[in-house]
This record gives C-alpha cells, sequence and structure tokens, in this order.
C-alpha cells in the first residue's frame, strides 16, 4: 500500500477536500446562483445592515466588544437615515476616549469615501 505525501497512514482526508475533489469543484460555496433571477440588494436595507454591524461589536457577539468598530458602525447607519443609530452612537462615545471616537470618526470617512 502507498502512502500519499504529506498524510500519514490510517489519517483520513479532510471532509472538504474529499468532497471537493468527488464533486470536481473547490471552495466553500456549493450552491448555485441565478443570474438572470438575482436582485441587487435594495438600496434601503444598508441602513439597516450598518445598524446591524453596530450592534454586533458594540453586544460582544463576536466574542470581543469593540466600541471603535460600533461607534463607526452606527454612525454610517445614522447618515443613512437610522435615527435610533444616533442615540446607541451617543451611548457607546460615552464609554470611549476622545481618540477613540477621532479613530472611529476617521474610519467611518474613509467607508464612505471608499464606497
Amino acid at each position: 500500500m502507498t502512502q500519499q505525501a504529506g498524510k500519514r497512514r490510517g489519517e483520513q482526508e479532510p471532509r472538504s477536500s474529499r468532497r471537493g475533489k468527488e464533486e470536481g469543484e473547490m471552495g466553500m460555496f456549493q450552491g448555485h446562483i441565478d443570474h438572470d433571477t438575482a436582485k441587487p440588494v435594495d438600496t434601503s436595507s444598508i441602513p439597516d445592515v450598518l445598524f446591524e454591524r453596530g450592534l454586533y461589536w458594540a453586544s460582544g457577539r463576536s466574542g470581543v466588544v469593540n466600541l471603535v468598530a460600533a461607534h463607526k458602525w452606527f454612525n454610517l447607519a445614522a447618515l443613512k437615515g437610522r435615527t435610533d443609530a444616533i442615540r446607541l452612537r451617543r451611548e457607546i462615545a460615552e464609554m470611549m476616549s476622545e481618540r477613540d471616537i477621532a479613530t472611529a470618526q476617521r474610519e467611518a470617512r474613509a467607508w464612505m469615501t471608499a464606497t
């Protein structure tokens, strides 16, 4: 019995590697996008997405609370019309240093000019 390079005897390849080789495809996405029926994201949902990102970082759902990131996303959501983001951005700012607030504002401006 010959042994494959880099694989010890008795070890199996990771499931994702086997699947990709069996199906002839590599990568994470396993679905199909029908470009004929696909619709662009509704622009009215953008403020909601930005607001949700602020909640994500403020609440620590990622395992880490990042007030700079939370302030940035709430700021962007407020700029896009989410008025409830203004209150949350203020609450976050009360827990931040002036330097961190300036960083969050700089990151928000950079995001706005990049998109």
